[in-house]
């Protein structure tokens, strides 16, 4: 059992999801997933990437914890990252 102190301060951001599943794009950088119409209100990706979104990607998958997750380290996302929903291979433009 985790006490507390060993939860991560990463854990607690907020869960972001899309709202729809047509339309989706992901991150260029980190291959955070969201809708068109999400990513035309967000300012930049909720992980703070200056990257631009794509289309061309493929595989999701749902990450919950990701200090923890051996997933994200696999896939060289930094740890740092909201909960939801990314791309497994993201392609440019």
């Amino acid at each position: 059992m985790q006490s507390e102190s060993d939860i991560s301060e990463y854990d607690e951001k907020k869960f972001v999801l899309p709202k729809s599943t047509k339309d989706l794009k992901a991150c260029q950088q980190c291959g955070m997933v969201l809708t068109v119409e999400q990513w035309n209100r967000e300012v930049e990706c909720p992980n703070s990437c200056n990257a631009s979104q794509t289309k061309l990607f493929s595989g999701m998958i749902c990450v919950l914890k990701p200090s923890q997750s051996w997933v994200m380290r696999k896939l060289g996302n930094p740890r740092n990252i909201h909960p939801g929903l990314y791309a497994i291979d993201v392609q440019a433009d």
